[in-house]
């Protein structure tokens, strides 16, 4: 860093705006703070402090949903499967350190090519909800990422749509002793809603929001689901929720809301701009028209739908309506591996178009990938551009490395990113200014050590998650018997 606290960044090629505007060749990004203060002509008598000639410089990208998972899900069994089959086996999780899980999760997403995320929390403990949030924002800390806490509130539908009771004859009697134990009750909606506002006093800043997290219109009273609306407009606070990830959730929806869930929802309040719902696999057209009316963005998750069964995204229809998009790896990319680069190839490659036929283009995906995802962070909406006076979050690629059998000028660098561009070739991360990732690690923490200690924390409930096995598969095939004979679509009191 030089005296006066500007720090500068040399790339041989930037983008400011992949897809939209042209690239700069041999460029210093000076930093100032937290902010970009010019893109000017590399100057060969300057030092930079980061990055080098071979090196391409582009915005650093928003995991617009994700949950935190530092134990990938199926390291403790919750193979991949239809969501509503695989939920509960999710749910148990190892009780480890917030902090290590959290922290774990943030490195390998910056390590990723992120340099922000919409951490959906799934509690250990939902009675400790504060303690977990104050154990996530330090994690945000040490590793310097940008993040947005959101509070779960859940206050229907356990277990399966039409709640516990209507399941509950599949079980034996033993099975559904313990099958029940795993079911925490509910706590009052107010008490959960009081979370968001006592995690916002005790953590939030400029780059640690705390949202409100309906999990989903399935798993949330109508009464429950108003009061949020009316709390997102008093206070302007953002909203993230579930919506139709799966053919189950359209066909409980269109059965107990004849008239229209989504429409339920905007009579309520809760579409605008400051929500945002993830997945939208089932959404029909008129509910994309309405949602781009009101503002709302859509979180889509590619791997995390191709995984757990729940189809591919509408995409074009969410662009024929210019429905704002974002990008999400719910914990559940391809690999495993909080690859975000990757996730937008394999986003770009379904959507693309086939044939003749037109899809996304490049520079709508790296706008679902940056300046919507700042919008569903913060509600900004001229963020995610390397420009003066914008967020200094970028990250530099080894495109030397990426790009080394190009002949000539024969592939341009966005080319080249959609069809090569991996984690393993991020070499600098930077957000708000702070070098977060440097040759590749993360600098703030050191996730080799926290991956060990984590898998040490975990490790002593093999047995027990050895001993339910068993269950589980039991529970599976029932979960699957009740949607099969629609259970889902009789009416329930939940």
């Amino acid at each position: 860093m030089s005296p006066d606290s500007q720090c500068v960044i040399r790339a041989g090629c930037v983008l400011p705006r992949p897809g939209q505007d042209p690239a700069l060749r041999d460029i210093d990004i000076v930093l100032s703070g937290p902010g970009i203060h010019e893109l000017t002509p590399a100057d060969g008598s300057r030092v930079p402090d980061l990055g080098g000639n071979g090196q391409l410089a582009l915005p650093a990208l928003v995991n617009a949903h994700d949950h935190g998972r530092g134990v990938r899900p199926v390291g403790h069994g919750a193979l991949d499967d239809m969501l509503e089959v695989w939920l509960l086996g999710l749910s148990l999780h190892p009780r480890v350190d917030p902090y290590v899980m959290a922290a774990l999760a943030f490195a390998r997403t910056v390590q990723g090519g992120g340099g922000t995320v919409i951490h959906n929390h799934s509690p250990l403990d939902p009675e400790r909800m504060q303690d977990e949030a104050e154990a996530v924002a330090r994690a945000a800390r040490d590793v310097g990422l940008r993040c947005a806490f959101v509070v779960p509130v859940m206050d229907r539908n356990a277990l399966v749509y039409g709640g516990p009771e209507a399941i509950c004859p599949a079980y034996s009697a033993d099975d559904w002793e313990i099958i029940s134990s795993w079911i925490p009750p509910f706590r009052p909606a107010e008490s959960q809603l009081a979370d968001v506002a006592a995690v916002a006093e005790a953590c939030e800043t400029e780059t640690f929001r705390v949202h409100i997290g309906p999990i989903g219109p399935q798993w949330c009273e109508d009464a429950t689901l108003e009061r949020i609306a009316q709390m997102s407009a008093e206070t302007g606070r953002q909203v993230q929720m579930h919506l139709f990830e799966t053919e189950i959730q359209r066909q409980w929806a269109d059965a107990h809301y004849p008239d229209g869930l989504v429409r339920r929802l905007d009579a309520i309040g809760l579409l605008s701009p400051r929500l945002t719902v993830a997945h939208g696999v089932w959404l029909e057209p008129d509910e994309c028209a309405l949602l781009a009316e009101r503002g709302v963005i859509v979180a889509v998750n590619t791997s995390s739908n191709l995984r757990l069964r729940s189809g591919i995204a509408p995409v074009a229809e969410f662009l024929k309506h210019d429905l704002r998009i974002a990008v999400g790896l719910d914990g559940m990319s391809f690999d495993d591996d909080e690859d975000s680069l990757r996730e937008l190839r394999l986003l770009y490659q379904l959507h693309r178009g086939a044939g003749l036929e037109d899809g996304i283009s490049p520079a709508q995906l790296f706008t679902a990938a940056t300046s919507h995802g700042h919008a569903a962070f913060d509600g900004s909406d001229d963020e995610g551009i390397l420009a003066p006076g914008r967020y200094a979050d970028l990250m530099l690629l080894d495109y030397e490395r990426m790009a080394g059998d190009v002949i000539g000028t024969m592939c341009d660098e966005t080319d080249m990113l959609l069809t090569r561009m991996r984690a393993e070739y991020v070499d600098t991360v930077v957000v708000a200014g702070r070098p977060v990732v440097r040759g590749g690690d993360a600098v703030g923490v050191d996730s080799d050590a926290l991956a060990r200690e984590l898998m040490d924390q975990a490790r002593p409930a093999g047995d027990e998650f050895a001993r339910v096995r068993p269950l589980l598969e039991r529970h599976r095939q029932a979960v699957r018997a009740y949607y099969r004979a629609g259970g889902h679509l009789r009416p329930h009191r939940t």
